[in-house]
């Protein structure tokens, strides 16, 4: 049990939380029964409160529980109940002192505790009697508490002690004083001024404390932060006698002249000057606020420090403590003699006054539009009290009547927090009610007062309209008129004061951005249905909204700090969606233009991405904005758009490529040698991260699948065609030319038979096939087009024959590539020296960055499916900056991922209720290259689960894949059990392997050097899973496979990498849906050692969960952002496996449809969208060839190569299905011998045609089997190939892997082709296509926001709140049911 309580102040708090029901009769956790001192332990004081109280019914006697509850009692600040409890129990600690006996109550006999112990459990409560007294004023009581804790006086005595006594302090031969005993001491003699005999008591607490002191900082600074905090109290102690004994000879020398008198009031100044920036460097704590409070009350009054008293009134009840909360407000108020149903907070105030704003008077005609109207466009001062002198008069009141206009001031900023408190605490009417009478007359005194500092005014007419808006709407629901009217005369009122800040500002523009988005969609639904037209006043009155909302945001960006960056973050991205919705509007344009010169250029650096992202944009009003912002962007700021725009300078979509071309030669009027140096490092690196070998090693991969699977020759030679060309234009590397020299000649003749059918194929008229393959089915009566297509297939077999022997050299030499030098792959980068161009993500606001000084030559290749490069940067700064360059992968969504994870650890650093845990998300550098290349920031000391596990199970000689053989084992056809037969042959293996998924918590305790390290990676491992785990479930992350994630081994960090899949595509796949939200499998969960997901877990993530649900507007704005970016919104289609009518959704565009004129043309035009928006995992009927048997069971053996360095012999058994083989050259021979080419080149009848097509079919599937299982096998992670296993499992988890990857050449053709959509001429109805799948995901984002992502809750209309939804993702999340139907590559049973 020790060892349960030392898990920290984490463990069980979400279940604890919720014992309030079940508190008075006792709880229990995973069959094990909750104490009270655990509940006390966590900071669950009143449950804790009333298990003690419980057990003090059934024992009054009990010690324990008469401890227990002062203990409580105190950390809620019920101090009167401390002493009223102390008395009814002194008298059981007399007789156990004295040694004499009780019966127990109910319970019989209870052994007594030994006098010592007595004495001990005595003192402990007389501490608390004594802080008790001390916070009531209770001075003679504290007198007799310090005097027991110091003399140890006999428990029956209660006679006062001689407070001279205490002089004995300097006495070596008095006995020891305990600290509680010389703390209270001093702050009673400090009270009493008793100037001497207060320092000997702080230099007597200040001995008594060194040892522990002293050895709590040999172990750590967070052990000992509490001591620390002890000592600063005693010396602020001695700063208080200090500044006393200055104010007496202060009062002494009153008479002298003021040069000859100290100066009390600089004095008292600096000492609060002091004591503020001590306190702001303190922990956000309610227990450490409250002690240096206590002491500090001592010289401070009720109006000094009012900034701390409402920071402790926060922080306690953050903690729990909601009655100190209360009374930390109320008693300065009660001090200073406020009466809190009086006038001075508005209650009773004259009719007369006319402060409260009548909304009905300013009704025109019955209609609240106009009235809406005019609070949004017209004069602010008619919706303002109009102040006479009568209102002068009673102001003057109000002053007098508190004692001055400073004490008003502070009267009405307590009561705003004491308001505040009464709502958080679910009183919600009287709060509102309250709060209309304080801003009233808060309203009022600073009128009439003519203050200055508008702030507690505009606090007040906010919190009012955000409550009236979270009262009678919910979030993402629509704003009714009369509601709207309310809360934008709230707004409206708090914008008018003069220095209104930042915060009015984005409230009033939040507020037209919905109302306008409201009416926006309501207009548009209008527009399409039938009948109905759209009203002009309507459009009128979005127009005064969008242009509100602009003026909003412009000013709440100007006005915005670093404090605020998370929120100002949000007012950029909305303004620019305003921008790209509505900037054709003039009025809307004009107002940007207007603005921008108030907005500081620095602030659009963190939206660039965006403002790029539409470069390309056509509305004229939107380009007078965009490109003039981007210009100057690009003058004050050149590095931070080098990387980006050399990006959009290799787009697909002309449009957006000239516009970055024009971009970049403005740069290069006063940044040209950046700009080569910055082109040369692109392009060098895209040399460097993707081979000539590589490059057609994936080319025929893919061509293989459109032309064997798919049928589609026009997108296999739109894939080829660009490689021949490339070759044709000549090597400039060492390692291009010896490409040349191995591959030149075959790929040449592979080329020429190409163009032969290409001459053939469009020969009279006739298309090149996009599906269905070539013309041989389509037989006409003269035989003349069949003898055509013959002839034709003929030279494309050639072809292949010639692609099949290159792919396999390449695919036997690509294991062999390891290690690279620059010199050979990219002498340009070998010879750069000293650039301008900064290192990739060192780029800041201010300017400053690290340059670019040299590549090292030497670089790794990752072993990986991918093989991304380890690339190493020497910086200007001497250091080497590492990066992971990697080829075939599209970075520009990570990059997205990255800016939302700092918009994340913006909102949990700015939360009170994270910014002390230390929550955060690990981001890295990602800087895209090209749309399929980029380089990422190297984390050091970072492995992956996968390796993580197995190297520790190779350690331990355990099979790495032990689970997945006992499954199989007792299941062989695993993947063809029903799903409760999986659950069962799951939870069974799990239970059989050895080790019980221990793994990760052992790794975890080997790297670690000590129990203390042990515990700090522990707690940082588990927070940050957590994290990870809602926010990654917010943005629909999948395929977090172990692979994917990464632990520091220096901090315990959990890291994720590869965010292609967002927005929930792994659950919406058609081929092994995920079914859980976020990884959390048993290794995690044992990784979080003895409480499991029911402590540190768990509570972190309510509370991450609860400040993204509280931060939705924010998170909203940046996944908008982020769907209907141009460069990310084409992944949304085909998002969802269920869009059966995506092809008729996106129509082949019209220029595909008629005759080809330019054979060329026809190959690079001919592929449509309906072919490539399709799934190719899935081959359709009209294929080339029937596929369902498409990759072989067992891989192929090949015939030895041309160099004779093959020991395995060629295989030449036919195969059962088609009688063919692969001969010694690495053809695809028949049974006689004959290869594809031959067979297809013999002279047939048309009556045997069909036999031959079917023989020439075979060959096909042969030669298509081999190329796939080839690439399978080369490019299967370690991680599938290792837990596979034996080689029939290895076939299937290649068969797997291949069905989880999405193909490449899929991704870039329907990227390409959703383009050219977006940008033809039926551009706009397409568009709305794409933006009805963004609704769905932003919709399905707000859900879970809100709490409505469950399908119960969406029909109840009731969300669910932060506790219910976090343990219904963590129920999902380890459920077997859903863990057991995920693929082997995901490691469910890890």
């Amino acid at each position: 049990s020790q060892h349960f309580l030392r898990q920290g102040k984490e463990m069980l708090y979400s279940v604890v939380y919720s014992t309030d029901n079940t508190a008075s009769r006792g709880a229990s956790w995973a069959g094990v029964e909750v104490q009270e001192s655990w509940l006390a332990k966590l900071g669950s004081w009143s449950e804790a409160l009333l298990m003690y109280k419980q057990k003090l019914k059934e024992n009054p006697n009990d010690f324990d529980a008469i401890f227990g509850c002062m203990k409580c009692l105190d950390a809620r600040g019920e101090w009167k109940g401390v002493l009223e409890l102390a008395e009814e129990s002194m008298p059981a600690f007399t007789r156990a002192f004295e040694g004499g006996s009780y019966e127990g109550g109910e319970t019989g006999s209870q052994p007594l505790p030994s006098p010592h112990a007595a004495s001990r459990m005595h003192r402990k409560v007389l501490k608390f009697c004594a802080q008790a007294a001390w916070r009531l004023g209770q001075w003679e009581e504290l007198e007799k508490c310090a005097s027991q804790l110091v003399r140890g006086t006999n428990l029956g005595a209660h006679s006062r002690s001689n407070s001279r006594s205490f002089s004995t302090f300097r006495d070596r031969k008095a006995p020891i004083v305990d600290f509680d005993g010389a703390f209270y001491s001093a702050v009673l003699h400090i009270h009493r001024k008793e100037w001497s005999f207060a320092t000997d008591a702080i230099d007597a607490a200040r001995k008594s404390m060194d040892s522990r002191f002293t050895a709590l900082m040999t172990e750590s600074y967070r052990r000992a932060y509490p001591s620390m905090v002890t000592a600063q109290i005693l010396a602020e102690m001695e700063e208080i006698i200090e500044y006393r004994k200055l104010e007496g000879r202060a009062k002494a020398s009153s008479h002298r002249h003021p040069a000859n008198r100290p100066d009390l009031e600089d004095a008292r100044e600096h000492l609060l000057s002091v004591w503020r920036n001590r306190l702001a460097g303190c922990r956000v704590d309610a227990e450490v606020h409250s002690q240096i409070m206590a002491v500090r009350s001592l010289v401070l009054g009720p109006t000094d420090e009012v900034e701390a008293t409402l920071t402790l009134s926060d922080l306690s009840r953050s903690a729990q403590r909601f009655r100190l909360a209360e009374m930390v407000l109320l008693e300065p108020l009660r001090e200073l003699g406020a009466n809190l149903n009086g006038p001075v907070f508005g209650f009773g105030m004259p009719a007369s006054l006319g402060l409260g704003i009548n909304v009905d008077e300013h009704i025109v005609d019955g209609s609240r539009g106009a009235l809406i109207e005019r609070l949004v466009s017209g004069d602010p001062s008619a919706f303002l009290p109009q102040y006479t002198a009568f209102h002068d008069k009673y102001s003057k009141q109000l002053v007098h009547q508190a004692g001055s206009l400073e004490r008003l001031t502070i009267q009405h900023r307590l009561y705003f927090a004491f308001v505040k408190h009464l709502w958080n605490m679910d009183h919600r009417e009287d709060a509102m009610g309250r709060l209309v009478c304080l801003s009233d007359v808060v309203g009022l005194t600073s009128h009439c007062e003519k203050v200055e500092d508008c702030f507690l005014r505009v606090e007040c007419w906010l919190t009012l309209g955000e409550w009236k808006l979270s009262q009678d709407s919910s979030p993402g629901s629509d704003i009714s008129e009369p509601l709207q009217v309310g809360v934008l005369t709230a707004f409206k009122r708090a914008t008018s004061a003069s220095g209104c800040g930042y915060k009015a500002w984005h409230a009033w523009a939040l507020l037209n951005f919905r109302i306008a988005q409201q009416m926006s969609g309501r207009d548009e639904s209008a527009a399409v249905s039938p009948g109905r037209q759209r009203n002009s006043g309507s459009s009128r009155s979005l127009r005064s909204h969008i242009v509100a909302a602009v003026k909003g945001f412009v000013n709440a960006i100007s006005l915005g700090s670093k404090r605020s960056s998370a929120s100002v973050q949000q007012d950029m991205l909305n303004l620019l969606t305003c921008l790209f919705k509505w900037g054709e509007l003039p009025e809307v344009a004009v107002t940007i233009n207007e603005g921008l010169s108030t907005i500081a250029l620095e602030a659009w650096l963190g939206v660039l991405p965006q403002l790029l992202a539409r470069i390309h944009i056509r509305s004229p009003s939107v380009r007078s904005v965009l490109h003039p912002l981007l210009t100057r962007l690009g003058e004050r700021h050149p590095q931070a758009l080098m990387y980006q725009l050399s990006v959009l300078l290799k787009s697909p979509v002309p449009e957006r490529r000239a516009a970055a071309e024009s971009l970049m030669n403005s740069l290069k009027g006063h940044s040209s040698a950046l700009v080569e140096e910055a082109l040369m490092v692109s392009s060098e690196l895209i040399r460097v991260a993707i081979l000539w070998l590589e490059t057609w090693h994936e080319g025929l991969e893919d061509a293989s699948r459109l032309y064997f699977g798919e049928g589609n020759v026009s997108g296999m030679l739109d894939l080829l065609l660009p490689l021949h060309e490339q070759l044709e234009n000549g090597a400039e590397t060492r390692r291009e030319h010896d490409f040349v020299k191995s591959f030149g000649r075959d790929l040449a003749d592979a080329h020429a038979f190409v163009r032969e059918y290409v001459r053939l194929a469009t020969r009279g008229g006739a298309t090149i096939p996009t599906r269905g393959g070539d013309a041989a089915t389509q037989v006409d009566p003269t035989g003349s087009q069949v003898r055509q297509s013959e002839e034709a297939e003929t030279a494309m077999n050639k072809a292949w024959d010639i692609y099949y022997q290159v792919f396999r050299r390449i695919n036997k030499q690509l294991p062999a590539l390891t290690k690279l030098e620059l010199n050979q792959c990219s002498p340009a980068l070998s010879r750069a020296h000293n650039l301008e161009l900064g290192v990739p993500g060192s780029y800041r606001v201010d300017g400053s960055y690290v340059k670019i000084e040299k590549f090292i030559p030497s670089v790794q290749v990752i072993t990986s499916k991918q093989r991304p490069r380890k690339i190493t940067l020497r910086g200007s700064d001497g250091k080497d900056y590492v990066f992971l360059l990697k080829g075939h992968e599209d970075l520009r969504q990570d990059e997205r991922v990255m800016q939302l994870f700092g918009l994340v650890n913006a909102l949990l650093a700015k939360d009170r209720r994270t910014n002390k845990h230390d929550l955060n998300i690990k981001r890295y550098a990602i800087s895209p290259l090209s749309h399929n290349c980029g380089v990422v920031g190297w984390v050091p000391h970072c492995d992956t689960l996968h390796s993580l596990i197995r190297d520790y199970r190779q350690s331990k000689k355990v099979p790495l894949n032990m689970e997945n053989r006992e499954m199989l084992k007792m299941a062989p056809d695993y993947d063809f059990l029903t799903v409760m037969q999986k659950v069962e042959v799951f939870d069974e293996a799990l239970r059989r392997t050895t080790g019980n998924g221990n793994d990760l918590y052992e790794i975890l305790w080997l790297k670690s050097t000590n129990s203390e390290e042990w515990l700090e990676r522990r707690t940082k491992f588990t927070r940050s899973l957590a994290v990870m785990s809602m926010v990654g479930y917010i943005l629909g992350l999948g395929d977090r496979h172990p692979s994917n994630l990464m632990l520091d081994s220096i901090s315990g960090r959990v890291l994720h990498i590869d965010f292609g899949d967002c927005f929930e595509v792994a659950m919406n796949r058609e081929k092994y849906p995920e079914k859980v939200p976020f990884r959390l499998t048993r290794m995690l969960v044992k990784a979080m050692e003895v409480s499991g997901i029911e402590g540190s877990y768990r509570s972190t993530c309510e509370r991450t969960m609860g400040v993204l649900r509280d931060s939705r507007d924010s998170l909203v704005a940046m996944l908008e952002a982020f769907v209907y970016d141009p460069l990310i919104s084409w992944r949304l289609v085909g998002l969802s496996s269920g869009d059966e009518n995506l092809e008729e959704q996106l129509p082949t565009p019209s220029h595909m449809n008629g005759g080809v004129q330019n054979p060329m043309a026809a190959a690079t035009a001919a592929a449509t969208v309906s072919n490539t928006t399709r799934n190719y995992d899935n081959v359709a009927s009209t294929s080339l060839l029937d596929t369902s048997q498409t990759l072989l069971q067992q891989p192929i053996r090949e015939g030895p190569d041309e160099d004779g360095d093959d020991t395995t012999p060629a295989v030449s058994s036919e195969d059962v299905r088609g009688g063919v083989n692969i001969t010694q050259g690495g053809e695809i021979a028949d049974a006689a011998g004959a290869t594809t080419a031959d067979a297809i080149a013999q002279p047939r009848s048309v009556g045997g045609r069909d036999m031959a097509v079917s023989a020439a079919r075979a060959r096909s599937l042969q030669m298509y089997s081999s190329i796939q299982s080839m690439a399978a096998n080369l490019s299967t992670s370690s991680r599938i190939a290792s837990i596979a296993g034996d080689a029939n499992n290895e076939a299937a988890a290649v068969a797997e892997e291949s069905s989880m990857s999405r193909s490449r050449v899929a991704r870039s053709l329907r990227q390409r082709e959703v383009m050219s959509l977006l940008e033809g001429a039926d551009g706009t109805a397409h568009e709305e296509l794409l933006n009805e799948k963004a609704l769905k995901v932003i919709h399905r984002v707000q859900d879970k926001l809100t709490g409505t992502d469950f399908q119960d809750m969406v029909q109840a209309d009731e969300p669910l709140d932060v506790t219910d939804q976090v343990q219904r993702l963590v129920v999902q999340a380890t459920s077997s049911e859903n863990l057991c139907q995920l693929f082997i590559g995901w490691c469910a049973f890890w």
